[in-house]
């Protein structure tokens, strides 16, 4: 996560000084994974049952744009968590969704109509939301995680320095093993986790949902 801020603010500030148009936002995100009718998804977002909800930052190049954006879902936990076996009855959990994304705009960020493609990489993760609560299991880092690479298409409408929009997303997990840091009780150093049937904190490419539909309304400066 430190590099996609790092990353994103060092060519935030090159384009700033190149006169890049700036837009910040927040967004709700449904993650499926199968496809849903346009019922349902009204349905979800107005439960806002299962969305992640979380703000934006997107910087344009006349049609050409590098965003990052983080949606988070808080929860309180039930059972156990596979693949460890812990109980979370009642704890409160985190799932975060972070990606750095290009994105390329038709007509231009402050068209009108805005028909945008966007092609990025994010981390999916599930942790405690207190770090109290992290001593329940040996180590330091996500309990569980998935890096991914996804591809979208949306469509925007602003109007002067006020945007909304919506996309829809195809999330493809990339298997790669995710290190942790283990606790000093168990010893320390970097290491990919014992798996109790994974790699490692891995999620398997089963548990990242395919699609992901979202909705957001954006300020551009």
């Amino acid at each position: 996560m430190k590099k996609f801020f790092a990353v994103f603010l060092l060519v935030a500030v090159i384009g700033t000084g190149a006169f890049a148009q700036i837009t910040l936002g927040v967004s709700g995100a449904l993650h499926m994974d199968s496809q849903l009718s346009a019922s349902q998804i009204q349905d979800r977002f107005a439960k806002g049952e299962g969305i992640f909800y979380g703000p934006f930052v997107e910087v344009i190049f006349g049609n050409l744009g590098l965003g990052l954006n983080a949606n988070l879902s808080f929860y309180t936990g039930a059972g156990s968590l596979a693949p460890y076996g812990a109980s979370i009855d009642g704890i409160q959990m985190l799932d975060y969704d972070v990606d750095l994304y290009l994105s390329y705009h038709l007509f231009g960020g402050r068209a009108f109509l805005d028909p945008f493609a966007e092609l990025g990489f994010g981390v999916m993760a599930t942790t405690f939301a207190s770090e109290t609560d992290q001593a329940i299991i040996p180590w330091d880092g996500p309990l569980l995680a998935s890096s991914y690479w996804y591809g979208a298409l949306g469509l925007g409408i602003n109007l002067g320095g006020i945007g909304i929009f919506g996309k829809f997303a195809y999330n493809n997990a990339i298997p790669t093993p995710v290190s942790a840091e283990w606790k000093p009780a168990y010893g320390t150093g970097q290491t990919d986790l014992p798996g109790y049937g994974y790699d490692a904190v891995l999620f398997p490419n089963g548990y990242l949902p395919k699609y992901r539909v979202t909705f957001g309304v954006k300020l551009i400066l």
